[in-house]
């Protein structure tokens, strides 16, 4: 199968601002847990992307779509049909840890988008082609005032903190030797 990539549309500068943004909010000081942006840097992390044709009672013409799930935590993201993947190439990448096979992509489009549909027999999901795309995310590394470490992942393609990815980033991590 091959490999893809999707390109970063927050640059550092941004990344930055929005963990510095997230790491100064007033829910964090009132925890008392001041932590300090230590430095940063862009990882891609893994995702098995299925292309996928879907029929429901109410989607009766059929829609086309992409999911994208993390092999390790299954974290799912429905990415637009129409955005840019670049052909990974020569670039090195961390590999998935494990495939995901047709009946999970399936089962896991069936409750993203159909969880409300009430007519759950007229559902269809087709598999249309399965593929490796990595998603970039900038990566902080925070201390606090008890030198204790930490991470704080922000998505590069929205611009968001994305908390359930930090499990998945510690283990990619740990497999490098970071």
């Amino acid at each position: 199968m091959s490999s893809h990539y999707l390109q970063a549309e927050l640059n550092r500068k941004e990344a930055i601002s929005k963990m510095n943004t997230h790491l100064q909010s007033k829910w964090l000081r009132r925890l008392k847990r001041n932590k300090t942006l230590v430095s940063v840097e862009k990882m891609y992390i893994p995702f098995w992307c299925f292309d996928y044709y879907a029929e429901a009672h109410s989607v009766t013409e059929g829609m086309e779509g992409r999911i994208a799930i993390d092999p390790i935590n299954h974290i799912k993201a429905i990415l637009p049909m129409e955005h840019p993947v670049q052909q990974a190439g020569e670039t090195t990448f961390p590999s998935a840890s494990k495939i995901l096979s047709e009946k999970h992509a399936e089962s896991a489009i069936y409750w993203e988008l159909f969880s409300k549909e009430k007519k759950r027999h007229k559902i269809k999901v087709v598999i249309q082609d399965q593929w490796l795309v990595h998603v970039p995310y900038w990566i902080g590394y925070t201390k606090d005032r008890k030198q204790q470490y930490d991470i704080i992942a922000v998505d590069a393609l929205n611009g968001k903190v994305d908390f359930p990815i930090k499990d998945t980033i510690f283990t990619y991590l740990k497999e490098a030797g970071a």
